[in-house]
């Protein structure tokens, strides 16, 4: 089974079709979306004029198997994460001025201010409002966990950084508990992919306790438990792109939307 797996859209119809067209072309099984439909970043983003986020949410509707919500769907929908990193959102969390928010979160939230603001439909915002944060996913004898980010915090919504030298224990603890030998996430816009196993497998992952990055293309995954983080969809100056999953072997294949700006890692 081949699984295609799209995160970070940020509201860029122009590459999510592109993505769509792709993946019919390799004839993936399912797609999962990893989240951050919405959210587009009017600083450093180059398609105003072609964003379209109703029509993102209807195309990821009708094609993915399953969709999960990242930071900024939760900002648009003023929605409070299940998942938070033991920070307790207050009651009237979106009633406070952004000053208000730095003040009471100690500044481990985002405050968006890059975000163009965004009116949503009834309908657009009913289905949104309907979605997981996390999806577990039995590919036979393996447990996948998908997400927009890492536990505590999967949805990304409270912690800032950027994912240089994460310490993935947290997570890693997370999967082991649950049996989930891979998880995917996104979030980071990685430009290729990241993979990360488990700190307690080997010498050199308690060394290097965060991502390995890698260039566009295919790894086969060890048979360990293992994170990976992929890249967006979304065209915000950098190469975009997706990933294929392949169930059979655990292979990942990581596409680039924009070949004429690939460049290896």
């Amino acid at each position: 089974m081949k699984i295609a797996v799209i995160a970070d859209i940020h509201e860029d119809i122009i590459s999510l079709k592109k993505a769509l067209k792709m993946i019919e072309l390799e004839k993936c099984d399912h797609i999962v979306c990893l989240g951050d439909i919405l959210g587009y970043p009017f600083m450093r983003a180059t398609y105003e004029d072609t964003k379209n986020a109703s029509e993102c949410i209807n195309l990821i509707r009708n094609n993915c198997s399953t969709v999960l919500l990242g930071n900024h769907d939760m900002f648009h929908l003023k929605k409070i994460p299940k998942f938070s990193s033991g920070f307790k959102f207050p009651d009237n969390w979106y009633n406070l001025s952004p000053e208000e928010k730095m003040e009471v979160s100690q500044g481990k939230v985002w405050n968006y201010s890059d975000d163009h603001p965004l009116i949503l439909s009834d309908n657009d915002a009913e289905y949104l409002r309907s979605l997981p944060e996390i999806a577990i996913k039995d590919y036979g004898d393996r447990k996948v966990l998908f997400s927009h980010f890492l536990y505590p915090n999967f949805s990304a919504y409270v912690s800032t950084f950027n994912g240089a030298g994460i310490n993935l224990r947290d997570h890693f603890r997370y999967q082991k508990q649950n049996g989930y030998e891979l998880s995917i996430c996104g979030h980071m816009h990685m430009e290729g992919m990241g993979i990360s196993y488990d700190p307690e497998e080997s010498i050199m992952s308690k060394l290097f306790q965060g991502f390995m990055y890698y260039s566009y293309g295919e790894k086969k995954l060890k048979n360990k438990y293992c994170c990976l983080t992929i890249p967006a969809i979304g065209d915000n100056n950098q190469v975009n792109g997706f990933a294929i999953l392949n169930s059979l072997d655990f292979s990942i294949n990581v596409l680039s939307l924009n070949t004429n700006r690939r460049f290896i890692l």
